[in-house]
């Protein structure tokens, strides 16, 4: 679940309430302030959950010194980070790879991925070492190209989302368990949204989703006596 950008403190509580709904992998959203401020909120995470799995989303905010000058930071801290998403703009495919040269942290493109023909390229470029899927970007045809080229090169894959209902949830989630092989899930935004006006589709307990349940297509339909 995401920890979205704001003061430390707001950091803090947002590690407090992901770790009473039982998630304990957290994506930290970095980039909107100095990288030091960044260091500081990705720590108050750490200190809440110490034993949770830390991933960073920059959305292409930083230059690729500053990305690696904050991991060089937390490394100071002790702090494991699983997962860079996209650290430097998404045309920035040299930046991306001097991040990727400069660091141990998997790093991962998002906004740089949208095609196959954008996969093919950072592979060939060693751009990055995963890439993150979401089906509102790419659809599902190229969603599925995009995986198997990410498999063929032996990249890990994350299954992601923009701002969506459980109804893309869902596709996403049974998108993801279908193909196998994803090491990252962040189809969390369903959360975040105050109602919900399906039904079915995935069913969420704690950091699990499961889609067992669902015996056709997405699974998600609209209530008969919705308006």
């Amino acid at each position: 679940m995401t920890v979205t950008t704001g003061s430390v403190d707001e950091a803090r509580a947002a590690a407090l309430d992901i770790t009473a709904r039982g998630i304990a992998t957290f994506k930290v959203k970095i980039g909107a302030t100095a990288w030091s401020h960044d260091v500081e909120r990705v720590l108050a995470v750490r200190d809440i959950a110490p034993r949770g799995r830390l991933l960073l989303d920059g959305n292409g905010a930083f230059t690729a010194p500053d990305a690696l000058r904050l991991l060089r930071e937390l490394e100071r801290h002790d702090v494991a980070i699983a997962l860079f998403e996209q650290p430097v703009d998404g045309d920035d495919l040299p930046g991306l790879a001097e991040v990727t040269r400069g660091t141990r942290v998997p790093v991962c493109a998002d906004e740089s991925v949208t095609t196959p023909a954008d996969a093919s390229a950072l592979v060939r470029a060693s751009a990055c070492t995963a890439f993150n899927i979401k089906l509102m970007k790419s659809g599902v045809a190229q969603g599925l190209a995009i995986a198997a080229i990410a498999k063929a090169a032996g990249f890990e894959l994350m299954i992601g989302g923009m701002v969506e209902t459980v109804l893309a949830m869902s596709a996403s989630a049974c998108f993801a368990a279908g193909l196998g092989g994803f090491a990252f899930v962040d189809l969390d935004t369903p959360m975040f949204l105050k109602t919900n006006p399906f039904q079915g589709g995935y069913v969420q307990r704690g950091a699990t989703l499961d889609v067992r349940g669902i015996e056709r297509g997405h699974g998600v339909r609209v209530p008969l006596d919705s308006p």
